[in-house]
């Protein structure tokens, strides 16, 4: 290193970043809606669902199946085969399910049906847009502000190391 005409080493201490810029808020953002399409595209009946192509139906459980997912022993998954009334015919649905059964033979239940019962969904394409376009991006800007936390935290800390290894150099 090399002294400029001040006194002081050139160089000196790096600095500790900030937390989050609205450039970074930003990408975040975009990173996060990005995510959600993603989502969309890759998860089967996700388009027909937020399209409008279900609607809230009273299906009623006809038979419940216990199993676990493929590969996983541990993970039980439960498959129910549904049926519902619509334009006086009867339609049937399978859908499964991540966990133990909580509805039995004969239970009523709401659910999100499309007319040909390919698509089945527990929640209504509004609440899971609101999941997706909040929920998304959000999760990606608390994984920027960890990053940016640990950063913070490690500078600090060479900082502080420094500061000890001076203290002591004076001291001597």
């Amino acid at each position: 290193m090399t002294a400029d005409p001040r006194g002081e080493l050139e160089g000196g201490a790096p600095e500790v970043p900030g937390w989050l810029t609205w450039r970074d808020v930003v990408l975040a953002l975009c990173v996060g809606l990005v995510l959600a399409a993603a989502l969309v595209v890759l998860t089967p009946g996700s388009r027909t669902h937020l399209s409008g192509g279900t609607s809230l139906r009273e299906t009623t459980v006809v038979a419940v199946r216990e199993g676990a997912v493929p590969d996983e022993v541990d993970k039980p998954r439960t498959t129910y085969d549904l049926t519902w009334s619509a334009d006086g015919a009867t339609r049937t649905a399978t859908f499964d399910r991540a966990g133990d059964p909580d509805h039995a033979v004969g239970d009523t239940w709401d659910l999100w049906v499309s007319t040909d019962g390919s698509v089945v969904e527990t929640t209504s394409p509004r609440t899971t847009w609101l999941a997706l376009g909040i929920g998304c991006p959000l999760f990606v800007l608390l994984i920027g502000l960890m990053v940016r936390w640990r950063n913070r935290t490690m500078a600090k800390a060479v900082l502080e190391e420094a500061d000890k290894i001076e203290a002591h150099r004076t001291s001597s």
